[in-house]
């Protein structure tokens, strides 16, 4: 063999071995490329990430009071509002409202716990606070004028009136400023009540009547404790039907529950 026929045989080989070596070069890019093209179509076709769960934390209803009855002239003014404007079934009494009552008018509302809030004629209160506690709806009312009876069905509620509260932590209680006498009357017809001043505080319970005194002497003296009488009975009767039993069960069945003959209350002019 010359060395041309050596030299050309050589290169033969090497370019055998090159065109070997490029196929598999060839062969394994495409084995790449087809890897690759699997996983981007397994990678697509992977459900995607769940966002995150959002949970939408209730938020506690405002706690209000609910007009339910309405008889005569009542009305709201709202916390913020400067008039008063008329008051209707449904109407919603918000935190901080006021509700007054005109002459021989009267208002029924309802508060979340079931307890209900009679407005006797020529009133006026404020929902002070309403919130839910570990004992239940805790209420405190302002009485400005006027009279209001608690039927209490949870919770507890406290009524602001001149010089002092009156309390009931269940189930009938009534508390009545009057102007005439310079007091506050709190009456307790059934369960447990409380007349506190800044004497003291006295308990109350079926029938009893706290006397609180809110203009010259005596206003600094512990709050005087008495008995309901008969108007006390017809006026709870007159404004509160809920209490029919217990104002029977309780004292008001003499005379049928009806005042004294020397005396024919009216929640303008009360005869205490």
């Amino acid at each position: 063999m010359t060395k041309l026929n050596f030299l050309e045989s050589v290169i033969s080989k090497i370019k055998a071995v090159a065109q070997v070596g490029k196929n598999r070069i060839c062969l394994a890019s495409l084995l790449v490329f087809v890897l690759i093209v699997i996983l981007a179509a397994v990678f697509l076709n992977l459900p995607k990430p769940a966002a995150p769960l959002v949970v939408d934390t209730p938020t506690a209803p405002d706690l209000t009071a609910t007009v339910k009855e309405t008889a005569g002239s009542v009305s709201i003014k709202q916390a913020g509002q400067e008039n008063f404007s008329a008051a209707g079934v449904g109407d919603i009494l918000q935190l901080h409202g006021e509700l007054q009552t005109g002459p021989s008018s009267t208002a029924r509302l309802d508060l979340p716990s079931g307890t209900i809030i009679r407005v006797a004629p020529s009133s006026l209160f404020t929902l002070e606070v309403n919130k839910q506690t570990s004992n239940g709806l805790t209420t405190t009312l302002n009485l400005t004028l006027g009279q209001i009876f608690i039927i209490l069905k949870s919770g507890s509620l406290d009524v602001m009136v001149p010089s002092g509260v009156a309390s009931v932590r269940g189930s009938f209680m009534s508390a009545l400023i009057y102007p005439g006498s310079g007091k506050v009357f709190v009456e307790c017809l059934e369960g447990h009540c409380a007349a506190n001043n800044s004497a003291g505080n006295v308990d109350l319970t079926n029938g009893q009547k706290g006397i609180l005194v809110y203009t010259g002497a005596g206003a600094d003296q512990l709050p005087q404790v008495t008995v309901m009488n008969q108007n006390d009975y017809a006026s709870w009767l007159a404004i509160s039907p809920e209490s029919t039993d217990a104002v029977h069960q309780n004292g008001g069945s003499q005379n049928g529950g009806k005042s004294g003959p020397n005396c024919q209350p009216t929640h303008d002019n009360p005869c205490k």
